[in-house]
């Protein structure tokens, strides 16, 4: 049954032509929210938040952290007023990004593992929860509120497993959202409202003006949406950007406020929790860049607010080329020492001033010259420096050289032991340096890195007692542990297999620990002690579910800890089968169909193709590019997945799709590749016996709309398509998109060519577009979908359009995905399920009528 749900404020714009269908109940120009049929509104609403993955392992590993959810957001919550300022978007009447209006979970709950039981924390009414963040010694567990009009920090005891609120005032969770504690577990720093805030920025028509003056060289920017506009925005952004840091003592709850109000997009606090890493926004502000790339300074400071030192800074990523050509080495890596003795960072050696007589105005150097300054810049050597407070110029250590650059630097919890990467002529090197004999080195492993089937994994981390990370040794001290990933050449054939294996520092000599079975796909999820003899594991195929079990690696027993549910076992045990596609141009790539539960063979179904196109340069590239191919995944499905159409009695096909050409012009072959690929396609899956040719839909999202417009401009073959926050102008995005690196007057014809509009007289069927009214993605903004309707509407061409209110590029309202199911149901039944079959009837009936 089909039910018509009515709510104030919805927007949905459309339009159709054609011919009413008898076979499906008509919603398509119904107003108001729409539900689908039942069996597809169970799948979209099925409770998939109820599953647990156990992956949060308390600090002293004896209990895991699971968030509680609800479902799918209501619109009611997905519509609170917010604004968006610089690509920022803002609850400005909670003082929060808006994701933790819409999003969040309903509570918290321990699960302990040795005992087999769970057991909810409290938690206060009328709230959702975010940021939970364990204490450095598992004893509490620090998280944030969120209310209807403010958000504060409280703090669960959890073996009481009562909470308390810390926060003095409302948190300002805008650009810093910093929950962090100190490594004794008494402290925790985060952002509040500012003690004297002002009253909010007016409007004004002067600061309503806009104002863009192009600057010195070429800024190769995207098109960036939601940009601050005029001197209003900007006012606004400062204001609530603006906010005061505190570090609180959960013990006393005494507050101690930590400098001026300020611009704060980063914060860590040492673990000592007597000093700080703050990163500011710096002014002016852009109107041509989001805010995330604005510039910003990050400065050492004590805990009474007083810049110590400045530890780096970066301008305004404005997209003019080349503008950091600061010969001086930069700081690398700054991070707090894991023993909570000061700061660790990389820092290239400085090469020797040179003396007055030595300097050459001449900026043109000789050819023999340059070799020279080459060599002496691979001379210089890369340097480890420890630098202890109160963090003088004369507190500065250097504890080891390299000659190659680091790449990456991890510490044993003492810090007397350096890991370090390095990577030079395609070989990555990694060993541990002890300090007590820092001219020796030890060998974890070297790797050339285009040997993909041969990696050995990663050094395994883990948090220290500071709550700061580092290397996981064994109980010992005498190994480490890397965990990666073996890959096959034969994916079809050999699923991947995680492992886990255990390297002695001193001798490198290997053990592998871990291995997941060949007929399942299992992963680490925690590891329970210091030398990995009990883990917690995920266990997956493709029709069981995933579950966390808990695995002994010495006789590799295995005890199940949770038990989720497959909550949509059609789809799970649906008929799939993976094949080849094989282009004209010999071009190869594999297609994936997916048929009914009670598919009879040599059944021709209607047929959904949904597909996103990806670029590669060659076969070589494609081939590289499906080595990670599970085939023991989980037949898991979203709210929005096409498989659901199989409870309607369609095929979905789900291609890979490659747009094969040089990187640099790839999109010169954009057409010519759609062609073939749709060809090759519906040729292998004809073959195969399952599809109608005559009743074939298509669809996609973001660039798989616009690959749906070009498909149903320059292919025969489908009577409609699903095209979801497309792009259909490629004049709107002149300075490059997706992988398009040529500018507009570089590659005119094929931004021209790429623009679906400039050929919509040439659609060949039912064409359904929706898009989210507040769809910020860069390239697809709405009014893409409006001009493409506008366009079609008036070529008399069978189109519609249904535009959600505050949804993003990407819908995720309850009431949005229950209306978009409910339209592409009746959408597809009506053009393609039972499409010419009202005129076989007539034809029938006019011969039975002659008879």
């Amino acid at each position: 049954m089909k039910k018509t749900v009515l709510l104030k404020g919805i927007v949905c714009l459309f339009a159709f032509f054609g011919v009413s269908g008898v076979f499906a109940q008509d919603l398509i120009s119904e107003q108001g929210y729409q539900e689908p049929p039942d069996e597809i509104r169970e799948l979209v609403l099925a409770p998939r938040y109820e599953n647990v993955t156990l992956n949060n392992l308390s600090p002293g590993r004896s209990v895991f952290l699971n968030a509680l959810g609800d479902g799918l957001t209501p619109i009611e919550r997905l519509g609170k007023p917010y604004r968006n300022l610089g690509g920022l978007e803002v609850d400005t009447a909670a003082n929060r990004h808006r994701r933790y209006t819409t999003g969040g979970s309903t509570g918290y709950q321990v699960y302990e593992w040795q005992r087999e039981r769970s057991r909810e924390l409290r938690t206060p009414a009328n709230a959702r929860f975010s940021n939970a963040t364990w204490s450095p010694d598992g004893s509490k567990l620090a998280y944030f509120a969120h209310y209807e009009n403010e958000s504060h920090v409280y703090v669960a005891d959890v073996s009481r497993r009562r909470s308390g609120r810390v926060s003095p005032r409302p948190l300002l969770l805008t650009v810093s959202t910093n929950l962090e504690w100190s490594g004794d577990s008494r402290y925790l720093t985060t952002v509040v409202l500012p003690a004297s805030r002002g009253g909010k920025p007016q409007p004004t028509p002067e600061g309503r003006v806009l104002v863009q003056v192009s600057v010195e060289g070429e800024n190769h920017l995207r098109t960036y949406p939601n940009l601050l506009e005029g001197p209003y925005e900007k006012a606004l952004f400062e204001y609530y950007a603006t906010g005061q840091i505190v570090r609180i003592d959960v013990e006393t709850n005494e507050v101690r406020e930590i400098g001026e109000p300020g611009l704060y997009s980063g914060i860590s606090m040492a673990p000592d929790g007597e000093y700080l890493r703050v990163t500011t926004l710096q002014k002016p502000f852009s109107n041509i860049v989001p805010v995330s790339m604005f510039a910003d300074v990050t400065e050492l400071w004590d805990i009474d607010g007083q810049v110590i030192h400045e530890l780096s800074s970066r301008e305004i990523r404005d997209g003019r080329r080349n503008r950091n050509n600061n010969d001086e080495p930069e700081k690398r890596q700054i991070r707090w020492r894991p023993d909570g003795h000061g700061i660790s960072y990389l820092l290239k050696e400085s090469p020797p001033e040179k003396d007055e007589e030595d300097k050459d105005d001449d900026p043109e150097p000789e050819p023999e010259e340059e070799e020279e300054k080459e060599e002496e810049k691979k001379e210089l050597k890369d340097q480890v420096i420890h630098w202890f407070p109160p963090y003088g110029d004369d507190d500065k250590e250097v504890i080891y050289r390299s000659s190659n650059e680091i790449r990456n630097l991890e510490y044993s919890e003492d810090c007397q032991t350096l890991f370090i990467t390095e990577r030079e002529s395609g070989v990555e090197h990694v060993y541990a340096v002890f300090l007590d004999e820092p001219e020796e080195t030890y060998t974890i492993y070297r790797h050339r890195t285009r040997d993909f089937y041969k990696n050995p994994g990663n050094l395994m981390t883990t948090g220290g007692a500071l709550g700061v990370r580092i290397v996981r040794h064994s109980t010992d001290g005498d190994n480490v542990y890397l965990s990666g990933t073996q890959y096959h050449e034969e994916w079809r054939e050999n699923a991947p297999r995680p492992f886990i294996d255990r390297v002695e520092i001193r001798t490198g000599e290997t053990a592998r620990v871990f291995e997941s079975q060949e007929d399942v796909y299992e992963t680490p999820l925690a590891i329970l002690d210091d030398d990995m003899e009990q883990l917690v594991i995920s266990r997956q195929t493709p029709t069981q579910v995933p579950d966390s079990y808990l695995r002994n690696t010495d006789g590799g027993s295995t005890v199940k800890l949770t038990g989720n549910v497959d909550h949509a076992p059609q789809i799970t045990n649906a008929i799939y089968k993976t094949f080849d596609a094989v282009r004209s141009d010999g071009i190869t790539f594999p297609v994936r169909a997916i048929l009914p539960q009670d598919y009879q063979e040599g059944e021709k179904l209607p047929a959904m193709f949904w597909f996103y196109p990806r670029e590669y340069e060659n076969q070589e590239a494609l081939d590289r590019a499906l080595r990670t191919r599970n085939i023991n995944s989980f037949r898991s499905i979203g709210p929005r997945s096409m498989q659901m159409l199989l409870t309607r009695g369609y095929a979905v096909v789900l291609p890979d799709f490659p747009i094969v050409g040089p990187m640099d012009q790839v999109n010169d072959n954009f057409i010519p590749s759609i062609q073939r690929n749709w060809h090759a396609i519906i040729d292998a899956c004809d073959e195969l016996g399952f599809i109608d040719r005559k009743r074939l839909a298509l669809g996609g999202h973001s660039y798989g709309a616009f690959g749906t417009a070009h498909s149903m401009i320059q292919t025969p073959y489908f009577k409609a398509g699903i095209a979801g926050a497309g792009n259909y102008n490629r004049t709107l995005t002149p300075i490059t998109f997706q992988r398009e690196r040529r500018v507009m007057w570089e590659g005119r014809e094929s931004y021209i060519s790429m623009s679906p509009i400039l050929y919509a007289e040439r659609l060949d069927g039912a064409l359904l577009m929706y898009h989210g009214a507040d769809d910020t993605n860069v390239g697809t903004w709405p009014i893409n979908s409006k001009r493409m309707f506008h366009a079609l509407n008036g070529l008399g061409k069978t189109t519609a359009l249904y535009f959600y209110p505050f949804e993003g590029h990407g819908q995720s309202g309850r009431e949005t995905l229950l209306d978009m199911w409910a339209r592409w149901v009746d959408w597809l039944d009506k053009y393609v399920k039972y499409a010419g079959l009202e005129d076989e009837k007539d034809q029938e009936d006019e011969e039975n009528a002659g008879e």
